[in-house]
């Protein structure tokens, strides 16, 4: 359990990280030089005290840890391209769909018995419900930005649900945390040097500047996210999604929290009403497991 305690809290860090930089420099760059050092932290553990896992995988969970690792790579982007104009708020209320998410796959296909599954459902989506319509009343909110927030929001909860259920059934055949943490960073950074390709016309003299000015942050940035996946893995290793995503419950109340202090994040009766249902929902979800 204090695995994933230290996951939620690195993971409430991480996006406050996030929320910084993402308004001052390129988000495809930030990225890719957050996922190089990921990697290159994530390639020594492995050689180190791993050295021999690859002689010992199947194709089969190779193939299953690549696809887990696409899924959480596009919940990342949807994150980001959605946290650039959203709010910490509104990452926090989506970070919460991920929990009902995982509990719902569980109850119809893994026969896992929630008692509480349909209150909290009724709680949760009412919760949403609130939640999204109030979100054009907030004053400074577009319209047109919380629309494109809401889908892309929407999109990573379903991509970080995905993930994290597919990588639960890897870990359940002793796949080491680590790698599957190396994985997703390789695919994540592919992926954007790719579209960074494509997105932008900047030269490298007119990039080395910038790389410059955020090579700190991101290599702190780095340490925090590697160390928020790993010991959420390490967590998951030895619980299952449902009892992780109840700890790591701390992640979006944190975030939500760090908003406010730091982002001053606007809030309204309607929001905490929204939150306060969202939040009791996914409690009843859980609540067998208290």
């Amino acid at each position: 359990m204090i695995f994933l305690v230290f996951s939620s809290f690195f993971y409430a860090l991480n996006n406050l990280l996030w929320k910084r930089l993402l308004s001052k420099f390129d988000l495809w760059l930030i990225i890719a030089l957050r996922c190089l050092l990921t990697i290159f932290i994530g390639i020594v553990i492995i050689f180190l005290f791993y050295p021999t896992i690859f002689l010992s995988l199947t194709y089969s969970v190779i193939i299953n840890i690549f696809v887990a690792s696409v899924f959480g790579a596009l919940g990342l982007i949807s994150m980001l391209l959605a946290l650039k104009e959203g709010s910490l708020t509104q990452l926090g209320v989506f970070n919460l769909l991920i929990v009902f998410l995982v509990s719902s796959y569980l109850f119809f296909f893994e026969n896992i018995f929630l008692k509480n599954y349909a209150v909290a459902s009724i709680c949760i989506i009412v919760g949403f419900t609130l939640y999204i319509f109030q979100i054009k009343k907030i004053e400074g909110v577009k319209k047109k930005i919380s629309f494109r927030n809401i889908i892309l929001f929407t999109m990573m909860s379903f991509f970080f649900a995905a993930s994290s259920l597919m990588h639960w059934y890897n870990l359940k055949q002793e796949v080491p945390a680590i790698l599957s943490v190396t994985i997703q960073e390789l695919v994540v950074f592919f992926v954007v040097l790719i579209i960074f390709n494509f997105k932008t016309s900047l030269s490298f003299h007119q990039i080395y500047p910038q790389i410059q000015k955020i090579v700190k942050p991101v290599v702190f940035m780095a340490i925090i996210i590697f160390s928020a996946i790993w010991t959420g893995f390490l967590g998951l290793q030895y619980t299952n999604p449902l009892i992780s995503s109840l700890i790591s419950l701390i992640t979006p109340i944190l975030t939500i929290i760090f908003g406010v202090l730091f982002f001053k994040d606007q809030w309204n009766s309607i929001t905490l009403l929204s939150l306060f249902l969202i939040s009791t929902g996914v409690y009843l979800i859980n609540l067998e497991y208290l």
